[in-house]
């Protein structure tokens, strides 16, 4: 990816890294407009996307899944190199032989578990809870590997999480679920948000979520609600016109109901995850700059039931374009106020993080993903 730098003005992000030169701290123009809102925007286009997209199933087929990391890192160097901020576009740098080995392992792994579950059921048994008890620090790992890799001009992103904080918000999680019967699942949801960004860094800057988990329970349950209310509404009616009007209008009422049913079904998930989407980015700031989104829940909840159909009417060969057109409705609904100045986005090193843990997660399908 290229890296978007104005030519008349030297790169403010270089270092003595870099450069090898002692540093020199550029001063950056910062605009009249700096506290208002910045938007992002995306270039990505569906047919550009297509090519890249077809060449991955393709040599990931033929290569019977060796080409996947290279997918994967093709797959995400474009998303990143197609978003912009204030005139600076993302890059993802993570190597496609090192995600190799991960892989390789995470498929040792699984075939060994495989392999003695077979000859021994009870080691299936413990092989399970070994992946599930795992899934704490392959959350941290995974994290980090991919925030090491993330850039936005020449600044690095980097995850401080410890793996003890990762697996105190797992099994706080875990029984505020249990001991709740699940009801308050989306406080379980606002912990994985909260230690995924409150220990997110880009540059010198600090993510951090401000809302609470009310929030995320008023996001998960107001479709629910909605949903049920719907139901309740419709048969109520149905039940009250058919002795005024006859059977045939009761097999109308049986179709709306059903029809309403499946359209709630359908509509329910994407709207609790636009919802999740709008709780979260108005809520969390960069340093002293915050986030806004104007994402609207009922279009962001049928781009996604949307895609859902054409997908599986085009029998997959629409997923590029599907995707494209979630980030980009995603992307460009994002803006953020900047109050702090972009000198301080500055590399901060790191060393270099395993993808190990990033690639035992996907072969255990784990959606782990920020």
């Amino acid at each position: 990816m290229q890296e978007q730098n104005s030519p008349q003005q030297p790169d403010r992000f270089s270092t003595a890294a870099d450069t090898g030169l002692p540093p020199v701290k550029v001063p950056f123009q910062f605009s009249a407009d700096s506290g208002q809102l910045h938007r992002f925007k995306f270039h990505g286009q569906a047919m550009e996307y297509f090519r890249i997209w077809i060449v991955n199933i393709l040599l990931t087929i033929v290569t019977l899944s060796l080409y996947a990391p290279w997918a994967k890192v093709r797959r995400l160097r474009y998303f990143y190199a197609n978003t912009e901020f204030f005139q600076r576009f993302f890059d993802f740098t993570g190597l496609p032989v090192k995600i190799l080995y991960g892989r390789l392992i995470a498929l040792g792994i699984w075939a060994a578990f495989a392999a003695f579950g077979y000859l021994e059921p009870k080691v299936a048994i413990f092989g399970f809870l070994f992946i599930y008890l795992a899934i704490p620090w392959l959350l941290r790992a995974t994290l980090r590997f991919a925030s090491r890799n993330s850039k936005y001009g020449n600044s690095r992103f980097y995850f401080e999480g410890t793996t003890g904080t990762a697996y105190k918000q797992f099994f706080l999680g875990l029984l505020i679920i249990i001991f709740t019967l699940g009801l308050f699942t989306p406080v379980a949801v606002w912990l994985y948000k909260r230690y995924t960004l409150d220990h997110l860094y880009a540059g010198q800057l600090r993510f951090k979520l401000n809302n609470s988990w009310s929030d995320y329970m008023t996001a998960v349950y107001v479709p629910v609600v909605l949903f049920i209310v719907l139901l309740i509404v419709i048969g109520v009616l149905i039940v009250t016109l058919i002795p005024m009007v006859g059977s045939g209008l009761g097999q109308a009422g049986v179709f709306l109901f059903f029809a309403a049913y499946l359209l709630g079904i359908i509509f329910v998930g994407p709207l609790i995850q636009a919802r999740i989407f709008i709780t979260s980015w108005n809520h969390t700031t960069l340093g002293q700059s915050q986030f806004e989104t104007d994402c609207n829940q009922w279009r962001y909840a049928w781009i996604v039931a949307s895609n859902w159909i054409v997908k599986l009417l085009s029998l997959g060969l629409m997923s590029a374009w599907a995707a494209i057109r979630l980030a980009r409705y995603q992307i460009e609904s994002l803006s953020l106020s900047l109050a702090d100045d972009p000198d301080q986005m500055v590399n901060m090193l790191q060393t270099d993080h395993s993808a190990i843990a990033e690639e035992i997660s996907d072969i255990f399908d784990l959606d782990i993903s920020l």
